[in-house]
């Protein structure tokens, strides 16, 4: 089913301040974007869970998913995500699929950069409407591409 516009308007903006709040460290505006119980899922091109340092990139609500991101060395990171059109399709009247290109990178702040990394894939999301607003519900990354420029 197709989405009307101003739905789209809605989910690709709030879906471009998902990228910008992780870009500019403005995790507590998460909440403006995803819903409490939202879930998040970061694979690997073969389908399997990311895991860096022992954690499963693989979190049960925004709460927990933002709390990792803003421990360990994040705070640290620097980074830019870059997503193409969405693909979006009504399932339902108040829920939404959607399917964007990413091309993203990170590295750390310092000017002796230890790591450099640039990746792509696919978010596979869904969105739920409450009242006039919506909000992201599923996020999955699904890697395609990723090249380490590691220094160490």
């Amino acid at each position: 089913m197709s989405v009307p516009s101003g739905v789209r308007d809605i989910i690709t903006h709030k879906k471009l301040q998902y990228c910008r709040f992780a870009d500019t460290k403005q995790w507590q505006n998460m909440t403006k974007v995803a819903l409490p119980e939202a879930t998040y899922k970061f694979c690997l091109a073969d389908g399997s869970v990311l895991s860096y340092e022992g954690v499963e990139y693989s979190f049960p609500s925004t709460a927990e998913w933002v709390k990792y991101f803003t421990s360990n060395h994040f705070p640290c990171v620097q980074s830019m995500h870059l997503i193409g059109p969405g693909e979006l399709e009504q399932s339902g009247p108040d829920e939404v699929k959607a399917i964007w290109p990413l091309i993203y990178h990170a590295g750390m702040k310092a000017l002796d950069t230890e790591f450099h990394h640039t990746g792509g894939g696919y978010y596979h999301e869904t969105w739920k409407r409450k009242g006039d607003d919506w909000f992201l519900r599923d996020l999955k990354l699904q890697r395609t591409y990723f090249k380490s420029f590691d220094e160490s």
